[in-house]
């Protein structure tokens, strides 16, 4: 249930309902998603708000957006545990999602590390 005055934008809110879809296999790769009007009506959010939670899930790299035929699951890439003192380096942006669902994004060559 998405509230507004819980802690978290509500399309932040929203975007963790498909995304743990897609996590469970609910929404398996391949498969088409709940349109926009779909998920307005499911939660009664305005569809700024659903484009926007949208958005977060292509920026994710979880759904992808064909013009003409709909927004679809993609293949999800995989989970890699990391450990205190792990370092992470990408050729690529990155997309970090935090425990209390602040997203943040860092640029290519961005070195992350898990604190102790």
């Amino acid at each position: 249930m998405i509230t507004p005055d819980c802690e978290g934008a509500a399309y932040r809110q929203l975007a963790a309902v498909p995304r743990e879809r897609i996590r469970n296999g609910e929404l398996p790769p391949g498969r088409r998603m709940p349109s926009e009007k779909d998920l307005h009506d499911e939660f009664g959010l305005a569809r700024e708000t659903v484009r926007r939670a949208l958005a977060v899930l292509r920026q994710e790299g979880l759904i992808d957006v064909r013009q003409g035929h709909g927004t679809f699951v993609v293949d999800a890439p995989p989970i890699v545990e990391l450990h205190p003192g792990d370092t992470v380096t990408s050729s690529a942006g990155l997309t970090v999602t935090r425990a209390d669902g602040e997203i943040e994004t860092f640029p290519a060559s961005t070195t992350l590390t898990v604190a102790d």
